[in-house]
């Protein structure tokens, strides 16, 4: 009987450490142990893990953390030219390749010049034979002016462009056209 009576202390006394921890537990609202008896709602639990899962997966490289990257803004430099045409055509040597998916996944396309004389350009998808939707631009006057389009819809792939151009009165002469990519 007297080797059991040590073993029954040593069992009262881990009994009454643990007892003590698990009230320390409770009473303080540990944030890592849920006990039953808090007083959480189950949306504060949602968060809470849902804030743990986030950190988790975001330490072990799972995801990235939301970048505030500005936007970049390129320039591809085409040739201009000249056209006396009344109808739509093509002006010579224009004709350039584009495929927006070697820039990234979000691509904003425009294009900008300068056109002397009354008429208007445009460019011209030869690849889907289609003129570009919002690239177009009417100019009335003589003089010589910049113009610049609004985003245009580039079609994905490699296509294959060229710039046409008409007139109302005598020649038209486009300069310094470039289309202006910008990526996000």
């Amino acid at each position: 009987m007297a080797l059991k009576r040590p073993y029954a202390v040593i069992l009262l006394v881990v009994f009454g450490l643990a007892g003590w921890k698990v009230w320390d537990v409770v009473t303080r609202g540990n944030e890592n142990v849920l006990a039953l008896t808090t007083t959480r709602t189950m949306e504060e639990r949602v968060t809470s893990l849902e804030n743990r899962v986030y950190y988790l997966e975001k330490n072990a490289g799972l995801i990235s953390s939301k970048s505030t990257s500005k936007a970049k803004e390129s320039f591809v430099s085409l040739l201009g030219g000249d056209t006396n045409s009344f109808d739509w055509a093509k002006i010579s040597g224009t004709d350039f390749t584009l495929d927006i998916s070697l820039y990234g996944k979000t691509v904003e396309v425009s294009w900008q010049g300068w056109l002397q004389g009354t008429g208007a350009v445009r460019l011209y998808d030869s690849t889907n034979h289609r003129a570009v939707d919002f690239s177009e631009y009417v100019s009335s006057s003589d003089g010589k002016k910049s113009f610049y389009s609004k985003a245009m819809s580039i079609w994905r792939g490699q296509n294959q462009y060229y710039i046409e151009g008409k007139t109302t009165n005598g020649v038209i002469t486009l300069s310094a056209p470039r289309l202006k990519i910008v990526t996000r």
